[in-house]
């Protein structure tokens, strides 16, 4: 069984977010892998262009250079 990861969110948070169009969990767990919030949000808009194949492969490249630690540095 996996364990609960506790990111801090009370569900007051995680509803406002959901209200904001934004899922808090999903943010608080990239940034806890180290990525700044604005480049977290900008990850989080283009995963479903890749999921339902709508993503330019320049948006493909930005993404996997968010997710990549080595390649992050060159965004900042």
């Amino acid at each position: 069984m996996s364990e609960i990861e506790d990111l801090g969110v009370t569900v007051e948070e995680y509803l406002d977010g959901l209200t904001a169009g934004i899922d808090i969990l999903e943010l608080k767990r990239l940034e806890a892998r180290g990525i700044p919030t604005h480049l977290a949000l900008e990850v989080m808009t283009i995963t479903p262009k890749v999921i339902d194949g709508t993503a330019t492969p320049e948006e493909i490249v930005r993404g996997i250079m968010i997710l990549t630690p080595s390649l992050r540095q060159q965004l900042e």
